[in-house]
């Protein structure tokens, strides 16, 4: 009674148990849909087919500007107990 829980957003879609290779950044992974990013359940976020069609739309459009994108620097982590992100990302686009 009484005792607090807290809850690591950070750990989400991080269980080996579940994703092979949790860290790694696997573009065609099986089941690539099966995340927490936007909830789950009676809890998914109402915006969540919203902002995978703009991400579409950015990599089209990027894709159809450009023969492809070159990183060209290490990225910088965001520090963070919420997310894994990035502060910085330098990267060089090559015109189609």
């Amino acid at each position: 009674k009484n005792d607090k829980v807290v809850m690591w957003y950070i750990s989400g879609n991080r269980d080996a148990s579940v994703i092979k290779d949790p860290n790694a950044l696997i573009i065609d992974r099986e089941r690539a849909r099966h995340h927490t990013a936007f909830g789950f359940g009676i809890h998914r976020c109402m915006g969540n087919r919203l902002a995978e069609m703009q991400l579409k739309i950015v990599w089209e459009e990027i894709m159809r500007r450009f023969s492809h994108v070159e990183v060209v620097g290490e990225p910088v982590r965001l520090c963070s107990n919420f997310i894994h992100g990035y502060t910085e990302l330098p990267v060089r686009l090559h015109p189609a």
